[in-house]
């Protein structure tokens, strides 16, 4: 029963890395092209299909586990090529925020 579970946390981690990578790589996208709104909505996409993964393996490995998970993919994000500086953040930030918004009053 244990290896059903280990194997299942290790796909959950698996797909959480690479949607990691892709709403990363989504990030960049959105700053270099602010006024596209496919990539935001993609990434409010992923972003909730990052949450639900997380809410996945919380119910497999428990909530510290997670908590431990999210740091170490953290970490490896700090170090990528994906990683933001201040100003680009803040300005992706600033684009979501607004792209949320419109989206909220189209609806």
């Amino acid at each position: 029963m244990f290896g059903l579970f280990s194997s299942k946390a290790k796909k959950i981690e698996d797909k959480l890395y690479k949607l990691a990578i892709e709403i990363a790589s989504i990030q960049k996208n959105i700053i270099f092209s602010p006024n596209e709104s496919t990539y935001k909505s993609l990434h409010i996409s992923k972003t909730k299909e990052l949450n639900a993964l997380y809410n996945d393996l919380e119910s497999v490995k428990g909530k510290s586990y997670v908590s431990d998970f999210i740091s170490k993919l953290t970490n490896e994000y700090k170090q990528s090529e994906y990683v933001l500086s201040k100003d680009e953040q803040n300005k992706l930030d600033k684009i979501l925020i607004e792209y949320k918004v419109k989206v909220k009053i189209k609806v």
